[in-house]
Formats: C-alpha cells, structure tokens, sequence
C-alpha cells in the first residue's frame, strides 16, 4: 500500500470532509451497485441466460438477441468496474 500525502492549511477540518466525502462515494457505489445487479437478473431473466455462461462465451448470439445480450455484457463489466472502485475506496485508510 502506498501513501498519498495531502497538505492544508485547515487539516482539522480537511479530515472530517475527505472522511465524508469518501463515505459518500462509498454510499453513491453501493446503491449503484445494487440497481446494476438488479438490471442485470432482470437482463438475463427476460432473455433466458446463465450469466455465468454469458461470460465465458458459452451463450449463442442469435439476431433476435444480440443487442440484448450485448446489452447484458455491458452491465456486467459495468459492475465489475464499481466493483473495483469500491473496494478501491473500502481500502483508504485516512491517517491523522
């Protein structure tokens, strides 16, 4: 883990605000995390798909369902993406 220095001429209040405004951005990536996840079951739902199976390829593009499927595959690595963010930020530590 690498340290990140940051100077101010307030650091009594500079914590405080970094700390919320890193909650807050933890809060944001949550919520959207959980209405990704809730687009992506209702995705593979309507289309019939094991995501799992989507993934590794094992899923047959046809023409009826190819921008769907594509549609699908995009929210899942939009997923992967907040999901990196937040355990990205679950790991700031703020130091005093």
């Amino acid at each position: 883990m690498r340290t990140i220095s940051l100077k101010s001429n307030s650091p009594d209040m500079a914590i405080p605000l970094l700390m919320n405004a890193i909650d807050r951005e933890k809060r944001i990536l949550i919520e959207t995390l959980r209405k990704t996840r809730e687009k992506i079951n209702k995705l593979a739902e309507n289309l019939g798909v094991d995501v799992d199976k989507l993934m590794k390829g094992e899923v047959e593009h046809t023409e009826a369902n190819d921008m769907q499927l594509i549609e699908l595959e995009g929210e899942i690595e939009i997923l992967k993406h907040i999901e990196a963010e937040l355990t990205e930020l679950e790991s700031v530590e703020i130091c005093k």
